[in-house]
């Protein structure tokens, strides 16, 4: 990434930072001793609108950023951070991996900022979460669960299949996408994956390259691992689910709008999709109601990080793209090119 900041990097610098820093408080206390930083504190997205405009008035802060065990600031746009616009804020720092939230060609080409995510601190949580679905979609854990609570104990349950002989396509081999590979694997699965360009032979790990179309075809199970953008706005609907193997299992801990809820529910109700799990929905924290009543589909409150050691990963990780940026003037993990 190209250098944006505004003063030489190594210089004195301001910093906003929204949010209770909880775990990581020394590190960042650290940081204050060499640059000035504002601890903002907790505030809502309506507190913010009114408060970022008066710090933006004195027109010497830098960067932002966003902690993640704080408020949702809700869309980083011009509402939320226009006051800057012209000022010299060239960095923000959100929080979690996810930036579909993010009006990216307003920030890069008329705020010049870089927008740099913290994807290292919830891969892994998040990565486990999905092998969890992984493996209740195959076993069957939350009907067998439901029906033992029921005092059914195993009537109608059958055999569901074994991790051994399931295929498990993956989309989107990124840093999440390779530790759920991992961890599957070690359940005997077969993996495929599909993404825009194949990995390196050495980083594929086992896994097997194949195009988007030969893996929704060949998968038992397909598990989503994108971010959301315009490319992968309902990648998976009515037309791609009816080529898929009638019994397929469908796993979702991305983006909600990367699959089409209806077009799943209704593939759920005719039985061409058989489980499905998922993490994220189209209309959060509003899940389609048959999602919420089918023993046939595991729904998780969009909490696959909710770890107790993401909130001081998370803190540290952004700590430290935030002292390259201002030692170096590059942004780690920065998910655009600033223009201006």
């Amino acid at each position: 990434m190209g250098n944006s900041v505004a003063k030489a990097a190594g210089e004195r610098h301001a910093v906003i930072v929204s949010g209770e820093i909880k775990r990581a408080k020394t590190e960042w206390e650290e940081l204050a001793k060499t640059h000035e930083v504002l601890f903002l504190g907790t505030k809502t997205r309506d507190e913010l609108i009114i408060e970022l405009p008066k710090l933006a008035a004195t027109g010497k802060y830098d960067a932002i950023a966003f902690m993640g065990g704080s408020p949702w600031q809700g869309a980083v746009n011009r509402e939320l951070l226009g006051a800057f616009e012209g000022v010299g804020l060239r960095y923000i720092n959100g929080q979690g991996a996810g930036y579909d939230h993010v009006d990216l060609d307003w920030v890069s080409h008329k705020l010049g900022a870089f927008y740099t995510n913290n994807p290292g601190a919830v891969s892994h949580p998040t990565a486990t979460a999905t092998t969890i679905l992984i493996l209740d979609c195959i076993r069957w854990t939350t009907q067998m669960e439901a029906s033992t609570r029921r005092g059914d104990w195993k009537n109608n349950i059958g055999l569901s299949p074994d991790t051994r002989d399931v295929v498990v396509g993956i989309i989107g081999l990124g840093t999440i996408g390779k530790i759920v590979r991992d961890q599957i694997q070690g359940f005997g699965t077969k993996v495929i994956y599909t993404q825009r360009n194949r990995l390196p032979p050495n980083e594929e790990k086992g896994a097997t390259f194949v195009s988007f179309d030969k893996l929704i075809e060949d998968a038992d199970l397909i598990s989503l691992n994108t971010p959301l953008t315009p490319d992968t706005f309902s990648l998976i609907g009515e037309k791609e689910i009816a080529r898929m193997k009638k019994g397929v299992m469908i796993v979702n801990t991305s983006r909600g709008r990367v699959l089409d809820e209806q077009a799943l529910v209704a593939a759920l109700q005719s039985g061409h999709v058989d489980r499905a799990g998922l993490d994220v929905f189209e209309n959060e924290p509003y899940p389609h109601p048959y999602l919420l009543t089918s023993d046939k589909c595991t729904v998780f409150p969009h909490h696959g990080s909710g770890t107790q050691r993401v909130l001081l990963d998370g803190e540290l990780e952004i700590l430290g793209n935030v002292r390259t940026w201002l030692q170096t003037g590059t942004a780690p993990h920065a998910v655009n090119t600033p223009s201006v």
